[in-house]
């Protein structure tokens, strides 16, 4: 049931993201103010999936350990009970010798919760937590487990992303692009569990049967305020990547006042690029770069309102008016600079998308053509303008407005003459070819006559 509802709910979020215009409000000058280092990059609203920076969002690069989000997604859809306890296969071990992957010190036959795996997945990023997480979620059939992955990206329309293990190993055929990792975190961050793992700077991994209690601690370092030139405060969670192919990568979330952002960065530099002698991760300075401008510098406004009216279209077939209001669909929010007030915004049909005129019956809230917001000159958003208001149909101003049409028709009007040109020569014709009257002979009578008759 669990799986099924969360397979409705990625549908739902796909069918979303495919039918959602997204704002154009992506602020490319002052991204290019930061000079970020990653290749990749993507700061997206997480309530209304605005676009505020990108940069090569679409472009298939590695993901190295964010493909754990993935992972971790899958393994939640097809779980109810994280409290079940599996044991650790040894090929799941042996399969990562001589890789130079990331473990959490996993042993073979060590026994251990699905929660507390997933902590080793997604906290310490663990390689070897992802292998025995796939072998026990597909049964020990890791292709079946990759088809999984593969599949939810489908689900979610990610079509710039494909899979071929479960923890982000460099392959040719292993690739994300930044669009499509955000969207792996959006649905990943609708499970409680992801949220509340991914928020931990460190976890205790309690005594199993082959090893004692002990403490893995986070590769997320903007978790850490030990890290000066990384902390951000506003953080709530997220997941790092790194491998040679791949570079630095970090795909998180960040919340301030109500509002709530997820930025990903891939192919990140690690340099020193402050001349401290210390190598600093491009990743984690982009994304604390990004959500602290976002934060300073932009906010969350209504830049349409259904009571607004922003134009009219003429109408036919209606005895009580000769047009209709238009107004937009709906509230619509959007990120604008701070300081925007609504009465700098301005709302205008799109002028191919409207018609000329409508035709009685209309109903209230039906769309009538699109419409776009401006701020500053510069188009925010596109939305859809509705009628205002019911309009009825009479069947009088029907004929009415047939007649007009009809009498105001050029086809008529040369119709018309031309009858008119017929009659006449039909009445000239039959007064000349007629027979000629005959001159009446009128007898002129006396009244004395008449009366002497009598």
């Amino acid at each position: 049931m669990k799986k099924t509802i969360y397979i409705l709910f990625s549908l739902i979020l796909a069918a979303s993201a495919f039918f959602c215009v997204p704002a154009n409000a992506s602020y490319d000058k002052e991204m290019e103010e930061l000079k970020l280092y990653s290749d990749c990059v993507l700061l997206i609203s997480a309530d209304n999936d605005e676009i505020v920076f990108q940069k090569n969002s679409k472009k298939q690069t590695s993901p190295a350990s964010l493909t754990k989000v993935i992972t971790a997604s899958v393994v939640l859809e097809n779980c109810d009970d994280l409290s079940v306890m599996i044991s650790v296969p040894e090929s799941c071990i042996r399969e990562l010798d001589n890789t130079g992957s990331s473990l959490s010190g996993l042993k073979p036959g060590e026994e251990i919760s699905l929660y507390d795996m997933l902590c080793c997945l997604l906290v310490h990023s663990a390689n070897d937590a992802a292998t025995t997480l796939a072998d026990y979620v597909a049964q020990g059939d890791r292709a079946k487990f990759i088809d999984m992955m593969n599949e939810l990206a489908a689900r979610l329309g990610c079509k710039d992303s494909h899979f071929v293990n479960p923890h982000g190993l460099d392959d040719e055929d292993h690739y994300v692009s930044a669009e499509d990792m955000a969207k792996f975190m959006k649905y990943a961050l609708g499970f409680p569990a992801f949220r509340e793992i991914i928020a931990m700077s460190s976890y205790t991994l309690p005594e199993t049967n082959l090893q004692k209690k002990r403490i893995i601690r986070s590769t997320d370092f903007m978790l850490n305020s030990a890290y000066k030139d990384y902390y951000c405060k506003y953080l709530k969670g997220g997941k790092t990547g790194s491998t040679s192919t791949a570079g630095k990568c970090f795909v998180s979330t960040a919340s301030k006042d109500g509002y709530n952002y997820i930025a990903v960065c891939l192919n990140s530099i690690f340099a020193d690029v402050d001349n401290d002698g210390y190598d600093e991760n491009g990743a984690f300075l982009d994304t604390k770069e990004m959500y602290e401008w976002a934060f300073d510098n932009i906010k969350l406004v209504s830049i349409s309102d259904p009571d607004m009216v922003v134009g009219e279209i003429p109408v036919k077939y209606s005895a009580s008016t000769d047009h209709v209001n238009l107004t937009p669909a709906e509230a619509v929010y959007s990120l604008v600079p701070v300081g925007t007030q609504a009465g700098g915004l301005l709302v205008e049909p799109i002028e191919d998308t409207v018609p000329e005129a409508l035709k009685a019956p209309i109903k209230k809230g039906d769309v009538v053509c699109r419409g776009r917001v401006l701020y500053a000159g510069e188009v925010i958003r596109e939305i859809d303008l509705v009628a205002a208001s019911d309009v009825n149909r009479s069947i009088f101003a029907v004929f009415g407005t047939l007649l007009k049409t009809l009498f105001s028709s050029w086809i008529f009007r040369i119709l018309a003459i031309a009858v008119i040109i017929g009659l006449i020569i039909l009445i000239l014709k039959s007064r000349g070819s007629g027979p000629k009257s005959k001159k009446r002979d009128f007898r002129m009578f006396n009244y004395n006559e008449i009366m002497k008759t009598k």
